[in-house]
């Protein structure tokens, strides 16, 4: 797993932590709506770059959660395993 996708998911899991352990303050409101903001560009993601995921090989949930997950890192490296 390349380096800014390690940084996201600790991104992501200290999002989650404030939202879940800081519930009705601000902090923990603002992680939610960040965190919601994510899953929904990152949704757009997959319908822009599902064709892309599929042609990739391998398997194709696994491509489309790592879209989702990481949208254009994983993207670019399905670009650059296909160029060869």
């Amino acid at each position: 797993m390349s380096p800014p996708k390690i940084i996201l998911l600790v991104i992501y899991l200290v999002l989650g932590l404030c939202a879940v352990l800081q519930g009705g303050t601000p902090l923990g409101v603002w992680s939610l709506r960040i965190l919601l903001l994510l899953a929904v560009v990152h949704a757009i993601e997959v319908v822009v770059f599902y064709k892309l995921a599929r042609e990739a090989g391998g398997s194709l949930p696994l491509h489309v959660l790592n879209i989702f997950l990481f949208g254009i890192l994983h993207a670019n490296e399905l670009k650059e395993a296909q160029r060869g």
